[in-house]
């Protein structure tokens, strides 16, 4: 497993007079726990880099259930796609608890995108990672049983703000049964299932809201012996 810190930015990346540049166009705005930052199928007419808190982003069926596809905290920036292909948002994306975030509108963007071919740069190298990473979640969703993908999203969850080389407990706080089954797109009973099978294993320990993993590198080394590419991780432990 790869933690790679920046994973879901580009603005930090610029060069100095660029970042200069692009931070002078943004605005400030506060959201709310909950709050809608934009809907699928709007109009995508700016994008957003994470100041503080975090945001989740989700798509829903045709039943109203919903699939959990991620979520990005401060430093990350999300929202650019629909600015540079021209179509309409593909997801929700909603505010987790309070959140500030920094905002460009579209005209500002690609005044500056045409005036620093740096920003051009930066945007290709971010997409191409965010790209590796959507593949791998499709190779575990085609390749893996449930049992193994959760092994890899707790894993996730985990390494990404903890030290995967240490025998120490570390846990996953303020997350339900619920939660996981819409990030792996199962039910609740499953995920249930697999959890307690988990416990009984040695591997976990789970409460409500609440999920201990026993020892990280038991678990990390689990998940990386699983088929399919290298997980990556955003680096989130600073």
């Amino acid at each position: 497993m790869l933690k790679v810190q920046g994973l879901h930015g580009w603005i930090d990346s610029l060069p100095a007079r660029e970042k200069t540049a692009v931070r002078a166009r943004m605005k400030q705005r506060h959201c709310e726990g909950g709050q809608a930052i934009y809907l699928a199928g709007e109009e995508g007419r700016e994008l957003f880099q994470v100041g503080s808190g975090k945001v989740r982003f989700c798509t829903y069926a045709l039943n109203g259930k919903e699939v959990q596809i991620g979520e990005i905290r401060a430093g990350d920036c999300f929202g650019e796609l629909s600015l540079i292909n021209g179509f309409y948002r593909a997801n929700c994306a909603f505010s987790v608890g309070e959140t500030e975030l920094f905002v460009l509108n579209k005209r500002d963007f690609l005044q500056l995108y045409e005036a620093y071919p740096s920003i051009a740069r930066e945007l290709n190298s971010f997409l191409a990672r965010r790209l590796q990473v959507a593949y791998t979640i499709i190779e575990d969703a085609n390749l893996l049983p449930l049992r193994d993908r959760l092994i890899r999203l707790l894993s996730r969850l985990v390494f990404s703000v903890s030290d995967a080389s240490a025998r120490h407990q570390a846990t996953v706080d303020g997350i339900t049964h619920e939660q996981l089954a819409n990030m792996l797109g199962a039910t609740r009973q499953a995920v249930t299932r697999e959890l307690k099978l988990l416990e009984r294993a040695g591997l976990i320990t789970s409460n409500y809201g609440r999920i201990v993993i026993e020892s990280m590198s038991e678990l990390v080394a689990r998940s990386d012996q699983l088929v399919g590419s290298e997980p990556i991780v955003p680096d989130y432990s600073g």
